[in-house]
């Protein structure tokens, strides 16, 4: 039997070019790519983990969205959306819903016997890029941590592990706003569950991979980030295929298709 294959992505931010994120460029690579995963990935789900647009006002977000939304729903398997601190600047959840076509806040879904987790850590926003979860939210979690014997991976828009930011130039001076404000509650329950096999999220805009107490811990980069550096946007994404206590997740550019990394692991050796 094949892995559970999920494609993710993160960190759009379709509309209005700014700093080193050219959303205008952003529909059409992204309608390239999705034809390059429908055919040469086949996963079994994509994530996408916020931030989806550069916010102007509501009617031009509300375009936007639904520009973007289009081209995923071309996916040949089913996309799953969590929401970004940027994403409501000028929408409400429902609006922002509407205009995607999909549900956001906390839900799960089950792929091959591997319950996702969908978490909305923007309850509330911190200083407009932070976020937290909400002790209604945390209840909820632990719950359904605990629900089903399944193995789960939990996504966010904000980091989880304190990974190193020096020189990341979004966050290496606003570390504290990097990750979900009160993230050890989280920790508390994944660790005393046991059951929690990774935490993904975006956020941060480029790779990170860390494994601690049995967890494997996943930055996406952003899809669209140039860091300045390059021509265009390069189309970021990550590849995780889960199978049995094996995890190996490949970090890839779409242009220039560049496998920029891989990394395995195996939960029962390690343990």
């Amino acid at each position: 039997m094949r892995a559970t294959r999920l494609v993710v992505i993160g960190d759009l931010h379709a509309g209005p070019d700014r700093s080193s994120l050219r959303g205008t460029l952003v529909n059409d690579l992204l309608s390239e790519w999705i034809d390059f995963v429908n055919k040469s990935i086949e996963p079994d789900a994509i994530v996408e983990l916020g931030d989806r647009i550069n916010p102007v006002d509501r009617e031009s977000d509300i375009r936007t969205l639904g520009e973007m939304s289009r081209i995923l729903s071309r996916s040949r398997c089913p996309v799953y959306y969590i929401t970004g601190n940027h994403d409501l600047d000028n929408l409400t959840q429902e609006e922002h819903e509407k205009a995607i076509g999909s549900k956001l806040g906390n839900r799960y879904v089950v792929v091959k016997g591997l319950r996702l987790l969908l978490l909305n850590t923007q309850d509330p926003v911190v200083q407009g890029i932070g976020g937290m979860v909400s002790d209604e939210a945390l209840d909820w979690l632990e719950r359904e941590i605990g629900a089903s014997p399944e193995k789960k991976v939990v996504f966010t828009h904000q980091a989880l592990d304190e990974q190193p930011l020096k020189r990341n130039v979004h966050f290496e001076n606003i570390e504290n706003l990097a990750y979900v404000v009160n993230k050890r509650e989280l920790l508390r329950i994944f660790e005393k569950a046991g059951n929690v096999i990774a935490a993904i999220n975006g956020h941060v805009h480029w790779p990170s991979i860390a494994s601690e107490n049995g967890i494997l811990y996943v930055s996406v980069p952003s899809f669209t980030d140039t860091w300045n550096q390059l021509g265009s946007i390069p189309g970021s994404f990550t590849l995780i295929d889960f199978s049995g206590e094996e995890i190996i997740v490949e970090n890839h550019m779409f242009r220039p298709s560049i496998l920029m990394g891989r990394f395995r692991t195996n939960r029962k050796k390690e343990g």
